[in-house]
């Protein structure tokens, strides 16, 4: 698994990407794309669900990656697979490390571990913000039980490195820390096609809310149901969330008014590999909505907005969502 790195030059300098998710690698290709970087070694983490495996397979791109490297299983701990891939990564010359933004611990016990002459944060989804605000309060290094396992293989956990990002949000640099703008470029120029048209539709980007218990079902489907008597001119698809379950969606009878929509892919690369292209993209909260406006400059994207106290959990985070949303230029509407 780890032995390709034992196969490279010693000589020479590589330039690490680590991704965990498609939208994680997604932003991979865009960051490698900018900082225009060669020897580029792609090292994925798996730990997620089937579709999120499959989705990380089929975005491995032929003529990018030097090497791909890939590790984990959900059904273990990959407690020791990240002490192997830190200790065999010590031992080769690293110019930059490039991973998705968070502080989780194993996030954390790689950025402190591998040395490197430069380090960028990509998007990773809400997590960007989290860390950012981590950055702004200067407390990038938290306590943890689980971290003092790495200290008896003789690994850090605390981070004292400078940090940048590589973000599509519109964030204010930070002393020491700087902010580039992505754009997403590489998947422009890839996917984009001169010849697309509109095709009078509307797509709702789904999401785990009901099945994740994160808002009351009732809720969520009257915001449907809404959309569907504003856009009753279009015919409106449902862009399922990869670890969504549409159980519900049936049981409420919209799968008879809506039409559901899988997902297999992505949907930065759903939405770009449609040759006829929707009128409108309606959300709730979802980094998808802020990344598609970079992309998409004749589509309505619109974002509705539930109330903080309709969250169960995690309501202030959805909220500094919005806020982003917001300062993105994208449209926001009451429910």
């Amino acid at each position: 698994m780890f032995r390709e790195i034992d196969t490279l030059n010693k000589e020479k300098s590589y330039n690490i990407f680590i991704v965990r998710t498609p939208f994680q690698l997604i932003n991979a290709y865009e960051t490698k794309y900018y900082f225009k970087k060669e020897d580029a070694i792609l090292i994925i983490i798996d730990n997620g669900a089937d579709n999120n495996k499959k989705q990380l397979t089929n975005l491995i791109y032929d003529g990018v990656w030097d090497k791909v490297i890939r590790f984990g299983n959900e059904d273990k701990s990959n407690f020791f697979n990240y002490i192997k891939i830190i200790k065999k990564l010590k031992k080769i010359n690293i110019d930059s490390l490039f991973i998705g933004s968070g502080f989780n611990k194993m996030q954390q016990v790689l950025v402190a571990n591998i040395k490197s002459k430069y380090t960028c944060f990509f998007d990773s989804g809400t997590s960007t913000m989290v860390t950012y605000e981590a950055f702004k309060k200067n407390k990038i290094n938290f306590s943890s039980l689980k971290k003092l396992r790495f200290n008896l293989f003789g690994l850090k956990t605390k981070i004292d490195k400078k940090i940048d990002f590589f973000t599509m949000f519109n964030l204010k640099e930070l002393p020491n820390h700087k902010i580039f703008k992505n754009r997403y470029e590489f998947m422009k120029n890839k996917f984009t096609d001169s010849s697309d048209s509109k095709s009078n539709e509307v797509y709702i980007i789904g999401q785990r809310f009901v099945t994740a218990n994160i808002l009351e079902e009732k809720k969520y489907i009257q915001f449907l149901e809404n959309v569907l008597d504003k856009y009753k001119n279009y015919k409106v698809n449902y862009l399922m969330h990869r670890s969504e379950d549409k159980n519900y969606l049936i049981k409420n009878g919209l799968e008879k008014k809506l039409n559901i929509v899988n997902s297999t892919m992505p949907g930065e690369l759903f939405f770009l590999s449609l040759s006829n292209k929707p009128d409108y993209i309606i959300g709730t909260v979802s980094t998808l909505i802020t990344s598609l406006k970079y992309i998409f400059d004749d589509i309505s994207i619109i974002s509705y907005k539930f109330k903080n106290e309709d969250f169960k959990k995690n309501g202030d985070l959805y909220l500094l969502e919005y806020e982003n949303m917001k300062k993105n230029n994208i449209e926001i509407v009451e429910i």
